[in-house]
């Protein structure tokens, strides 16, 4: 316990102040943990046999792209990939077999994901609404463990998950909406009802986002994902639900706030 709340104290304010300075050192940090989250998902997946060095490669292609195109990464960033991965299973066959290049692809696509990070705080007012998904998607972590802990009797995924609760789901998406609330009321410019809904929707996607790391890791055995977060686990163990949550704010801003 001492070691979990060791590292939030120490990890919270750096992460404010690295998504604070934006640019550069948030996707140098962005970049780091989305390599390590790929190390932690090539030895969940041994049984797809992801080849390691292809995992690499593709994540340092999708941070270049990040890097170069900006929030059209993407697009370049994606397609580039698929096609190392695509060509290596054409010209190492079978070697580099079908199930090699769907355990690759998994391991590179899935922890990219967190560079949606990087294109939040590129948007306008970005560091705001970087803000919204950090506490927000905090808020759902948080409450949601609160109130299933003490009132949970429901379990939503007991094959999967046994401790996730239907109210811990329902106290986490009441949580995650007044906090979307709150942010959009003192910094973005009063109550809005599209909040409401980005609120539930941040809610359920962090939900995913957790029972979707534990998918990965239960037939493996695997308790946590990994080692380097004392008290936490691994990378993807504490960034399971941003690697849902942020692509769905920054989406929703483009959609809804900037069109």
């Amino acid at each position: 316990m001492g070691a979990r709340v060791f590292t939030a104290l120490v990890g919270t304010p750096l992460a404010l102040l690295v998504g604070w300075l934006g640019g550069l050192p948030l996707l140098v940090a962005t970049g780091v943990l989305v390599l390590v989250a790929q190390s932690e998902l090539v030895r969940l997946l041994r049984d797809f046999t992801p080849h390691r060095g292809t995992v690499y490669a593709g994540g340092l292609i999708l941070i270049a792209s990040a890097y170069f195109f900006g929030e059209r990464f993407p697009g370049p960033g994606f397609a580039g990939v698929l096609v190392v991965i695509l060509g290596a299973m054409v010209f190492f066959y079978p070697r580099f077999s079908p199930q090699v290049a769907a355990g690759t692809l998994t391991a590179v696509f899935y922890p990219a994901l967190l560079l949606y990070l990087f294109l939040v705080r590129g948007l306008p007012d970005g560091w705001l609404w970087l803000l919204v998904l950090l506490f927000g998607t905090w808020a759902f972590d948080t409450f949601g463990c609160l109130v299933g802990v003490r009132l949970g009797r429901i379990r939503i995924t007991p094959e999967l998950s046994p401790k996730k609760s239907l109210e811990g789901l329902v106290g986490g998406i009441v949580a995650t909406i007044l906090i979307v609330q709150a942010f959009g009321y003192f910094l973005l410019g009063g109550i809005a009802y599209d909040l409401l809904f980005l609120g539930a929707a941040l809610a359920l996607a962090a939900q995913v986002g957790d029972l979707a790391a534990s998918a990965f890791k239960r037939p493996a055995g695997a308790k946590d994902s990994g080692t380097l977060l004392p008290g936490h686990g691994g990378v993807l163990d504490r960034f399971d639900s941003l690697i849902l949550t942020a692509p769905l704010v920054y989406h929703f801003v483009v959609l809804f706030r900037m069109s």
